[in-house]
C-alpha cells in the first residue's frame, strides 16, 4: 500500500468522524484502521497511526511513536511534539475514545468477570472496567475478612475507620460495610422514584461506588437504580450513540443540556454514565471541579 492510500484512507475516515461528530460506527471503523496500522511496520503507515491515535485521544501513543519516527531536525515535527508531549503528560492514554464494544466483548467481559471470581453486582456491573477494583498482581489484605486478595476496591467507602483495603466478596455479601458500619453511597445522593428499601439497601451498603469531582450521585429510572457504566464527556456519549438519550432528561434545564454537549471526560464539567435496568436508557449526572 503506498502512503497516498494509507493517507487517502484516514482522511476520508477522518472525514466521517467529523461529519457524524464521532458515533459509534465511525469510532469502530478508526479503531480497526489502527489495529491495522499497528500490524504494519512499513514508516509510512506508522506516520499515519499518530494521527490516528491523536483523533481517538491516545496522546501517550501518539508522542511515544512520533518520538520514534520523527525527525527532530523539522520545525513541523518539533511542533507537534512539544504540543503532544504535554497532552501525555497530563492525559497519557487515559481519556482516549473508548471503542463501541460488540455483543459478543460484552459477553467475553462477563465470563471474564466469572472466571476472576468477581461477583455480580447489580447496580455496578463493570466495577474492573470503571477502575472500582484493580488487580494486583502481588495481593494485599482484606480489612473485612483478613484473606488475601488479587483484586481489591478503591472507590470511596464511608465510615468512621480508615479502611485500605476491601475485597469484592466483603462488598458483595455486606460484611464490609456492617463491619465498619459503612456505605459506598450516600443514601440521600440518589433520585427519588425507588419505593423498596432493600434495593436502596443493595445500592449503598453492597454495591461498589463511584469517585466524583463533587458528591457521589445515582440516578434511577423505572422505579429502581440504574447501573454505574463509566466515566464519559460528549465524545464518549457520541462514540455510543447515547447522546441525544441523556439530553432527552427533564432533570436539565436548556443551558445544562449545553454544557453536557461541550462535556470532555476528565475535565472541569465530568459526567457519569448510567443506564436504567428495565428499560435500557441511559442517562449521566454532571459535575464540577
Amino acid at each position: 500500500m503506498a502512503m497516498n492510500e494509507y493517507l487517502k484512507q484516514y482522511i476520508e475516515l477522518q472525514k466521517k468522524f467529523r461529519e457524524t461528530e464521532g458515533n459509534p460506527d465511525s469510532v469502530r471503523a478508526l479503531y480497526d484502521f489502527k489495529e491495522e496500522l499497528e500490524q504494519c511496520e512499513d514508516k509510512r503507515a506508522k506516520e499515519v497511526l499518530v494521527d490516528v491515535y491523536d483523533l481517538l485521544d491516545y496522546k501517550k501513543s501518539a508522542y511515544d511513536l512520533l518520538c520514534q519516527i520523527g525527525d527532530c531536525a523539522d520545525r513541523k515535527t518539533l511542533k507537534r511534539l512539544g504540543t503532544l508531549k504535554d497532552y501525555a503528560g497530563n492525559w497519557g492514554d487515559h481519556y482516549a475514545l473508548p471503542k463501541p464494544k460488540t455483543s459478543e466483548e460484552k459477553q467475553k467481559e462477563k465470563e471474564r468477570q466469572v472466571q476472576l471470581g468477581l461477583p455480580a453486582f447489580r447496580y455496578h456491573p463493570n466495577p474492573l472496567e470503571t477502575g472500582a477494583f484493580v488487580e494486583s498482581a502481588e495481593g494485599v489484605i482484606c480489612d473485612c475478612c483478613g484473606k488475601s486478595t488479587h483484586i481489591y476496591y478503591t472507590g470511596p467507602f464511608f465510615s468512621v475507620e480508615d479502611i485500605e483495603y476491601l475485597c469484592p466478596e466483603c462488598i458483595a455479601s455486606g460484611e464490609a460495610a456492617r463491619k465498619f458500619g459503612g456505605s459506598f453511597q450516600d443514601d440521600y445522593s440518589v433520585d427519588d422514584g425507588v419505593d423498596d428499601p432493600e434495593k436502596l439497601d443493595e445500592l449503598i451498603h453492597r454495591t461498589p461506588g463511584y469517585c466524583g469531582w463533587q458528591q457521589e450521585y445515582w440516578r434511577a429510572h423505572c422505579g429502581d437504580y440504574c447501573a454505574f457504566l463509566g466515566y464519559v464527556g460528549a465524545r464518549e456519549l457520541r462514540a455510543l450513540g447515547a447522546l441525544e438519550e441523556v439530553l432527552d432528561d427533564s432533570l436539565w434545564d436548556q443551558e445544562q443540556k449545553e454544557m453536557i454537549r461541550e462535556s470532555v471526560n476528565g475535565g472541569h464539567l465530568q459526567c457519569y454514565l448510567f443506564q436504567c435496568l428495565h428499560c435500557g436508557k441511559h442517562l449521566v449526572w454532571m459535575d464540577f471541579d
